[in-house]
């Protein structure tokens, strides 16, 4: 068995050996110097001293062998790039006054100006050489020239595998006196077993902050979709009402210049393609190879991490953001929706386009299709990136999955993410995959300005959705309001779909062999009053989202009963048989006084338990009494009730049954002696 020494940090320097320093001279070329490495948490950090030039770029290269000539820096050995100022964090830099260098642990000194940095993700339990040399953009040329100890390792680094960590950066405090704290999260361009590649080019430190309220035993988490061109003291967008909680806020940004000479562009939350360069608007347009949603896996990343660091709650995942940033959560939300417990997003595209050449070379022309790393549910098919990115079509694929409820407002105003392009069909796509909600409009323009309804009377009370909580999802609601056929004019001035109806959550009872929720019409509030059409009853359609318990097998007979929850009287009934897929009771009758909707699975058998839990009957004080002839059983009912009562024995064989009707109090019924032994009285209930 070979030992592999831990090299946790390595230092150059010189050792004059003819064997093993060979040097190449090229014209106008540059090599770096003081190669240094630091290991930690699974990643091997790479410095060195940058050459006092610009538009260079710092390729990296390793062996299992040493390297003594610059033959050996072949494509097989080659890692990656960065370019000019590695050791700069760009993004916080362009949100500040001054520049923003990386640190390497959390209490380490940023780098300096003049050092360069490329992060290895470790991928095996070997030992390498490295070596860092130099392409002149200029002219394109590469000095692979060799310097042992300068610009490479002179002994072997151990490449150690373990889970990459986030590095803390600094910790500042916001505007409203919170604690942010900056995070970075180094990555590579290489799967390796326990970190996927999350960059098409070498090393890069992507931000996020952390920011924690209160205290809790577990703590829901907030998934803060943000844009750049914000400061890192700004206050993060989430009320204050929201406590006991985290959120993260993740960014959208790569170094891709633009034409203006500036730096800094986004990829929609999603990812890109593999050869794709982030350091260049100059690109080819890809007609084959994969677009890897590098963001998505980059945030689930962060996510997992947290995890392991804070007791998350992680049925309670909520993703929120406006514009762009709000289609980063329906994103977030279609590619792992099992995992999210509910989207709020604000005046969001629902799609994006390759529109420009930069889109173009990230994720080809819309013509090629070109597929994705993200398999399309159910099957072994991946998903092709112009269906990704379409968050109706994502729903379509997606509606027989445990889908998060989507909450959302737009602007018939907005000039931005325009309202006759798509959001009639939106709507309509919302309904007709039974995704659960509500969905606004107003006035507004694409800044909020002019709209009618306030923030909280859009957005959803985060805290009462969880992955492992049940919920009703509404379609057809007799009272919904007129979103129009697109034109601005057209329909009513504001509105929402689902806006009128709500639920109660305390008395949610899903249970193996019935289901019962609440279901009621509410007020509906505009800018802070009541509207003036408001109303008493409706009808509706309804499926049951994320039910935990009441799952029929195909075949089963599921009966229906909908209840006037204030005289308790059944006034719509009937069944149906279970084909699989999303039950819907379709044409409910809803009262603003509280309907009472109740599913059974017939010649389900369960034990009694109280109604509000989803019993087969409505019994209570329930006694036997020895009689000459048998036993006599005394039942309370809280109501009239039709049921079989069977006597079994304890092979579980029928030995004496009767159908009874029970009435509202005492119940008397004489149960003749079945023999020597003993046995077990069922009673089983034949209506709702």
């Amino acid at each position: 068995m070979i030992k592999i020494p831990l090299v946790r940090a390595c230092t150059a320097f010189v050792l004059f050996n003819a064997t093993l320093c060979v040097f190449f001279t090229q014209s106008v070329a540059y090599t770096v110097s003081g190669f240094a490495c630091e290991y930690h948490y699974g990643q091997n950090f790479i410095t060195w001293n940058n050459p006092n030039a610009t538009n260079l770029q710092y390729n990296v290269y390793r062996s299992t062998v040493p390297i003594l000539l610059s033959s050996q820096l072949t494509s097989a050995n080659y890692l990656g790039f960065v370019r000019d100022n590695s050791s700069l964090n760009l993004f916080w830099t362009q949100q500040s006054d001054m520049n923003v260098y990386y640190k390497i642990t959390a209490t380490s000194q940023p780098l300096a100006a003049s050092k360069g940095l490329y992060v290895v993700t470790c991928s095996d339990n070997l030992l390498y050489y490295y070596v860092v040399t130099v392409t002149n953009l200029s002219n394109g040329k590469e000095d692979k020239t060799f310097l042992p100890g300068i610009n490479s390792n002179l002994l072997p680094i151990a490449d150690l595998v373990a889970k990459p960590q986030p590095v803390l950066q600094n910790s500042v405090i916001t505007h409203n006196d919170e604690i942010k704290k900056v995070y970075v999260q180094y990555v590579d361009n290489r799967d390796t077993p326990l970190f996927p590649a999350l960059n098409s080019t070498g090393s890069f430190g992507f931000n996020f902050f952390l920011v924690k309220r209160g205290t809790a035993t577990r703590f829901p988490l907030f998934l803060l979709f943000e844009g750049f061109g914000n400061d890192a003291t700004k206050s993060i967008n989430l009320d204050e009402s929201y406590d006991n909680c985290y959120a993260m806020g993740v960014f959208d940004w790569l170094p891709i210049p633009a034409d203006d000479g500036s730096i800094g562009d986004n990829v929609f939350f999603i990812g890109y393609h593999e050869d794709f360069n982030i350091y260049s608007n100059t690109g080819t347009i890809p007609t084959s190879g994969i677009v890897k949603t590098y963001s998505q896996k980059l945030y689930m990343e962060a996510i997992n991490w947290l995890k392991t660091q804070v007791p998350i709650d992680t049925t309670r995942v909520y993703c929120k953001g406006t514009s762009s940033c709000g289609y980063g959560g329906l994103v977030m939300a279609a590619l792992h929706p099992e995992k999210i417990a509910a989207v709020y997003s604000m005046v969001e595209p629902n799609s994006t386009s390759a529109s420009t050449d930069v889109y173009k070379q990230m994720w080809g022309a819309g013509s090629s299709k070109l597929k994705t790393d993200v398999l399309k549910w159910n099957t072994s098919d991946t998903l092709a990136f112009t269906d990704l990115k379409d968050i109706q079509k994502m729903l379509h694929y997606n509606e027989l999955r445990s889908m998060p409820v989507i909450y959302d407002i737009h602007g018939k105003k907005d000039d931005a993410v325009i309202w006759n392009e798509g959001k009639i069909t939106w709507l309509d796509s919302l309904e007709s995959n039974k995704i659960g909600g509500a969905w606004y409009w107003d006035q507004r323009e694409h800044g909020g300005k002019n709209k009618n309804f306030t923030d909280v009377e859009t957005e959803p009370d985060y805290y009462r959705f969880a992955t492992n909580l049940s919920y009703p999802a509404f379609k057809n609601c007799s009272i919904n309001q007129n979103p129009g056929n697109g034109g601005t004019t057209n329909g009513d001035k504001y509105g929402a779909i689902n806006g009128y109806l709500d639920w109660r959550d305390d008395n949610i009872a899903d249970k193996s062999c019935s289901y019962i929720i609440h279901i009621f019409v509410k007020d509906l509030y505009v800018g802070g009053v009541l509207d003036p059409e408001q109303y008493s009853t409706c009808t509706t359609d309804i499926s049951f989202r994320r039910m935990q318990n009441f799952q029929p097998t195909i075949g089963s007979v599921i009966q229906w009963s909908n209840f006037d929850d204030v005289t308790n009287i059944k006034i719509q009934h009937g069944s149906f048989t279970y084909n699989g897929g999303i039950i819907t009771v379709p044409g409910l009758t809803i009262k603003k006084t509280s309907n009472k909707i109740k599913l059974k699975i017939k010649n389900c058998s369960s034990r009694l338990e109280n109604d509000e839990e989803g019993d087969d009957l409505i019994l209570s004080q329930l006694e036997f009494f020895k009689t000459p002839g048998g036993y006599q059983m005394n039942v309370n009912s809280a109501a009239e009730e039709s049921a079989t009562i069977r006597v079994l024995d304890l092979m579980g064989r029928m030995v004496w049954e009767r159908d009874v009707n029970f009435l509202s109090g005492n119940n008397t019924i004489n149960i003749p002696a079945p023999g020597s032994g003993i046995y077990v009285v069922q009673i089983i209930g034949k209506s709702l």
